[in-house]
């Protein structure tokens, strides 16, 4: 029992006075074991800034390899969007060339074709982009790229989940929102500000400030901050800051919105709900450019020189100043909190809160960095790798189908294929289920049809396949482990469909 105290009594006195021997060997206040918040596994994505081999590890362990790409990335400026439903990473090299990682396969396209000026994904599949030339364009993994002139003037694009594109403009003193709908070359919405000023530097104003999240889109046109509904593009916001914003950055939820502002050391904090101005941090130099923590707990703006200020969201007030060089990856908020800095050759990580040094990878500096939650590489049941095999009837909603020669003809092998598969069920097996709800030759249709389906928190994606020589579209969920649950999310979908066995 004595020897029980006096054991305790030593290690009490380890951590008041900070002696021992395992702890001396780390800077003050760099404690240990961060927490990371639950949710998809926390993935960190590496590859040389020169460009080659990506890997990706479970962080906080930088040494294992989780996995690694089948083909060589370009040297990348900056990563556009990640779509975890098919595990694509979008982004743009330092040519000014989109990029599109397959995270599954490990491929890697680019197009050379174009230099874009303004490059924007939804689900990293498609990207859409402004080329240097005026003309959008998409490119998507299945090919046939959209092209398309505008008639309206373009500066910002938004990507939608639902295949559209949201362009925003400036031509005179007003700002123009529109939306387009490929394959479509038609303005099908539009809506209008009165800015004021002069057009040039509405136009910079707005390209170096919009952003969306959730149904929201924002910018800044000149002294005003702006804020457009997705869905009906309809005014959300629209707040007099009274001198020219120059960024702006997003919590994750979009409630809040903070401001940056010519020749001002200080950010203004508007609130979406109470439409206006509700605060001020004061900073200790100007703001350059801002980076909001993807969890929302700090906001990063870059200062002079190497310095970064660090903003607490939950206090609104400056934590302090951390020194990194800032570049289209780094400083980065890691999943845990810490702060990734670039410093020489070396990344250095930041405590949150206390923002001493706590970790160094020698060489990091030479990478690109990015960060995601993804639980992609986690091991994948055998029965998700099985052809598709069909069980059921023909489709259930064949309004669905294109009404052309063509579809009808595809209509009739889909239905041979479901005979064929429906004789040999009583041989072969599948431990999974997908939900379809059409299949269809217009990708247009396809979009459109999976825009109005929701289930389970879910919105339905689009495969493609190739019949009789056409790109069959096909609107599916899944799979699912059992047919039960295939049924149940059909039903709960509240449109026509049907179950057939295997994977999309």
């Amino acid at each position: 029992m004595r020897t029980l105290i006096v054991t305790a009594l030593v290690l009490l006195a380890c951590g008041v006075a900070g002696g021992c021997a395992d702890r001396s060997s780390r800077p003050s206040g760099a404690e240990a074991n961060l927490g990371i918040p639950g949710g998809p596994d926390p993935i960190v994505l590496r590859v040389s800034r020169d460009g080659g081999v990506m890997t990706a590890t479970r962080y906080p362990d930088l040494d294992s390899t989780l996995w690694r790409s089948s083909a060589r990335v370009p040297a990348l400026d900056r990563i556009i969007a990640f779509g975890a439903e098919d595990g694509y990473l979008a982004a743009v090299d330092t040519s000014g060339a989109p990029v599109r990682i397959d995270i599954r396969l490990g491929t890697v396209t680019t197009s050379r074709t174009d230099d874009l000026a303004i490059a924007s994904s939804a689900d990293g599949g498609a990207i859409y982009a402004l080329t240097t030339d005026g003309e959008i364009t998409r490119y998507t993994p299945s090919g046939g790229d959209w092209r398309f002139t505008p008639t309206l003037p373009a500066h910002a694009l938004y990507a939608q989940v639902d295949g559209s594109l949201i362009v925003a403009g400036a031509k005179g003193d007003r700002a123009i929102v529109w939306r387009v709908r490929p394959p479509g070359q038609e303005v099908t919405d539009s809506l209008s500000f009165d800015i004021g000023g002069n057009e040039a530097t509405l136009r910079k104003s707005l390209g170096a400030t919009a952003g969306a999240v959730g149904d929201r889109l924002y910018f800044g046109g000149n002294e005003v901050v702006i804020a457009v509904r997705t869905r009906d593009l309809a005014k959300a916001l629209e707040v007099d800051i009274g001198d020219p914003v120059t960024a702006i950055a997003a919590t994750p939820s979009g409630d809040r919105l903070f401001v940056a502002v010519e020749n001002e050391a200080l950010l203004r904090v508007v609130d979406r709900f109470e439409e206006g101005v509700k605060g001020k941090i004061t900073l200790p130099g100007l703001p350059r450019a801002l980076r909001m923590d993807p969890l929302g707990r700090v906001l990063l703006a870059r200062g002079g020189a190497d310095s970064v200020y660090v903003i607490s969201l939950g206090s609104d007030a400056v934590t302090g100043v951390v020194r990194s060089e800032w570049r289209g990856d780094l400083p980065l908020v890691l999943p845990d909190g810490a702060i990734a800095t670039a410093r020489g050759e070396d990344v250095i990580f930041a405590h949150p809160s206390s923002l001493a040094d706590m970790k160094t990878v020698e060489g990091g500096a030479r990478q690109f960095w990015y960060t995601m939650r993804w639980n992609g590489f986690r091991p994948r049941a055998a029965g998700l790798d099985q052809p598709v095999q069909f069980r059921t009837s023909a489709p259930r909603d064949s309004v669905d189908y294109a009404d052309s020669a063509a579809a009808r003809d595809v209509g009739r092998d889909v239905a041979r294929d479901i005979g064929r598969d429906t004789a040999r069920r009583d041989t072969t097996t599948s431990a999974v289920f997908t939900v379809s709800f059409a299949a269809v030759l217009d990708e247009k249709q396809a979009r459109q049809v999976a825009s109005r389906i929701r289930a389970d928190g879910e919105t339905p994606r689009i495969t493609t396949s190739d019949r009789a020589g056409k790109t069959l579209y096909r609107v599916v969920l899944g799979p699912y482990p059992s047919r039960a649950d295939a049924e149940r999310v059909g039903k709960a979908s509240g449109q026509s469909y049907w179950i057939f066995e295997g994977a999309p």
